[in-house]
């Protein structure tokens, strides 16, 4: 929490003001943090509501080795944000999936026959998709290394909507460490976030400086912001 309200603070004090593909935007290039995940709340933001089920379900969809190609998918499994990038049919086309199979079953197999192994990497950006895929991967690349029995990773964003997205994804995050944890029978341990693009959207502005105000005891408290495609 004390680090997500930092973050916020550097956008909204040192943020550089930039017109994007989707509105304006306060900017920073680049931003890196680590937490504990071998802590039950470290993936946890209790400064307000969380839809944690709809990341969950996201996670399920993804991890399904059943090519993915329409947003019920998702949806079956209680996530409904992915609509904003499917055609009116449904039709969705993600690099998120695509890339990660067989990535994910060959990274498994990997590390549970050479866990130091220092080749324990998912791509997922590929160039040649950009202008087929539905979403070019804001998330791209997760890294895994095991010391001591404990598994710890980096996750590396392009791209990072601040107040919406990335509270999600350090959820998702927590979801990718846990699941290969469990296959290996490894601790967790750390994840270092490093970000690139990292931005609050200007009419996200008054709901960030709420935001800052908040403690721990608003956890269950709504603040809404409107998700852009």
């Amino acid at each position: 929490m004390k680090k997500y309200k930092k973050l916020v603070k550097k956008i909204l004090s040192k943020g550089i003001e930039q017109k994007g593909r989707n509105g304006l935007q306060l900017i920073i290039p680049s931003y890196s943090f680590s937490l504990n995940f071998s802590k039950k709340t470290s993936h946890i933001l209790k400064l307000r509501k969380m839809y944690y089920r709809g990341v969950e379900g996201e996670f399920k969809t993804l991890i399904d080795p059943t090519p993915l190609t329409n947003i019920s998918q998702f949806e079956k499994n209680g996530c409904n944000y992915w609509k904003l990038w499917g055609t009116p049919a449904g039709d969705i086309n993600i690099d998120y999936h695509n890339m990660m199979h067989p990535q994910l079953e060959n990274l498994i197999k990997e590390i549970k026959i050479n866990p130091h192994s220092r080749r324990l990497h998912l791509e997922l950006w590929n160039h040649k998709n950009l202008n087929l895929v539905s979403l070019p991967c804001c998330w791209h690349g997760i890294t895994f290394s095991v010391l001591n029995n404990t598994l710890h990773m980096k996750w590396t964003q392009r791209s990072v909507d601040t107040l919406i997205g990335l509270p999600s994804d350090i959820y998702l995050a927590k979801l990718f460490m846990a699941y290969v944890a469990a296959e290996g029978d490894f601790k967790q341990g750390t994840c270092m976030f490093s970000l690139s693009n990292v931005h609050i959207y200007k009419e996200h502005i008054e709901g960030a400086k709420e935001l800052l105000k908040r403690t721990p005891k608003d956890f269950n408290k709504p603040l809404q912001f409107k998700l852009k495609s």
